[in-house]
């Protein structure tokens, strides 16, 4: 059986485990030079925002992308230590690594204005499986007839 290990107990990631991130040449290095070589991804942590959080800090492609990348590794590591206790069925706002407001999702006119005043900020629920998810891919095989002139 597999226990769920502590932060404290988890080894730091290394160039190695994080190489699996990386779209572009020396990403890795970038990463870590900018959060630090004892860095550990939060455990709650879906691996797509891993994904997401190392790019946004490794390569920098618009003015506030290492912010959304730095707000979500907070996120996490909050939802680790318990910081949303008794917020199970609200959405937390965070800018600048830092909790803005606690509540409901905002609509996207409210999304908007929040992203005017606060580049960077991110919103999600405490209660993980509220994430938004894609529906699946469609996928259409098609398949010769007989003499390979008509599909069916």
């Amino acid at each position: 059986m597999e226990t769920l290990q502590t932060a404290q107990e988890k080894p730091f990631e290394t160039p190695q485990t994080l190489f699996v991130y990386e779209r572009k040449p020396a990403q890795t290095q970038k990463f870590l030079a900018r959060i630090g070589n004892s860095f550990r991804w939060p455990s709650s942590m879906p691996e797509r925002f891993r994904k997401n959080a190392f790019r946004k800090i490794a390569d920098v492609e618009f003015e506030f992308d290492d912010e959304i990348g730095f707000n979500l590794i907070f996120f996490y590591n909050a939802l680790d230590r318990g910081e949303f206790i008794g917020h199970e069925n609200e959405w937390v706002t965070v800018h600048n690594q830092n909790i803005i407001e606690y509540g409901q999702e905002y609509n996207d006119d409210q999304l908007n204005h929040i992203l005017e005043t606060m580049p960077g900020a991110i919103q999600l629920p405490v209660d993980q499986t509220r994430l938004p998810r894609s529906k699946p891919a469609k996928m259409v095989i098609v398949q010769r007839a007989n003499s390979g002139d008509d599909y069916k």
